[in-house]
């Protein structure tokens, strides 16, 4: 039986009212909340089309590393160990500004992307920093 759930859009920082159709724990449609005192019922085409993004075979559901010149999935501890070992040499080699972190626009929506991401980048001691925003 199908419910529906008002939610933020996660996908930018507008922080857009939706109405999501849930099926279970499966999101089956997305429109905007007419509700929604900031977006009054507005929702962009990537909004509109979180079920669908929600649901894509293709969306990955876990970590990836390379195996052999192959992807494989993994447990969160080793891909991160991985890239950890990977990062130390190119930062030894090259120093810190060989590598950047990049902020993608949901990061404005948890407490946590206020917090860790200056430790990431005071930990890295890059000057590089990137943001959608």
């Amino acid at each position: 039986m199908s419910r529906t759930a008002p939610r933020i859009c996660p996908l930018c920082e507008a922080t857009c009212g939706l109405v999501l159709t849930l099926d279970g724990d499966r999101v089956t449609a997305a429109r905007g909340d007419r509700d929604d005192v900031f977006s009054a019922g507005f929702v962009c085409p990537k909004g509109a089309a979180f079920g669908g993004l929600d649901n894509d075979p293709d969306r990955l559901a876990g970590p990836l590393v390379r195996r052999g010149g192959s992807l494989a999935e993994t447990g969160w501890d080793e891909a991160f160990d991985e890239a950890a070992a990977l990062l130390r040499p190119v930062i030894d080699t090259h120093g810190p500004d060989a590598v950047a972190v990049v902020l993608g626009n949901p990061n404005v929506h948890t407490m946590a992307g206020g917090l860790y991401p200056p430790l990431l980048i005071g930990a890295l001691r890059t000057r590089n920093v990137y943001t959608a925003s």
